[in-house]
């Protein structure tokens, strides 16, 4: 799967990079959703899959969302955050998220996750 990562601390995105890359993922890892929103507007992107961090600088992972679900409205999204808030988790959902995994993560459950997103061969 080719995946999309956004989160604003580089040990997690190195954690994750790393680990889907292991998995053989291909992975475009960034710090920044700007960055990431560059990206999905690109003609080639094509992201399988998208996992973002919520609480992030500049852009908040559900304004993030919100501009996924345009740049890329078919796309599932994983949104990850240390915040367990009920609200805000309500809101991802509706918004166009696929799945919400609180952090600290545990990578071994996420990539479970991730194999319901993988593309139906055929």
């Amino acid at each position: 799967m080719k995946i999309l990562v956004v989160d604003d601390d580089p040990v997690m995105v190195r954690a994750l990079d790393s680990r889907l890359a292991g998995e053989g993922h291909v992975v475009f890892a960034t710090l920044d959703p700007n960055e990431a929103l560059e990206e999905l507007k690109k003609e080639d992107s094509n992201f399988d899959l998208i996992i973002s961090d919520i609480v992030m600088p500049y852009i908040s992972g559900i304004e993030l969302l919100s501009e996924i679900k345009i740049a890329s409205p078919l796309t599932p999204i994983i949104l990850i955050s240390a915040l367990d808030q009920k609200e805000l988790i309500l809101t991802a959902f509706e918004l166009g998220a696929q799945d919400f995994v609180v952090k600290p993560l545990n990578l071994d459950e996420l990539l479970l996750r991730i194999t319901r997103y993988a593309p139906k061969a055929g």
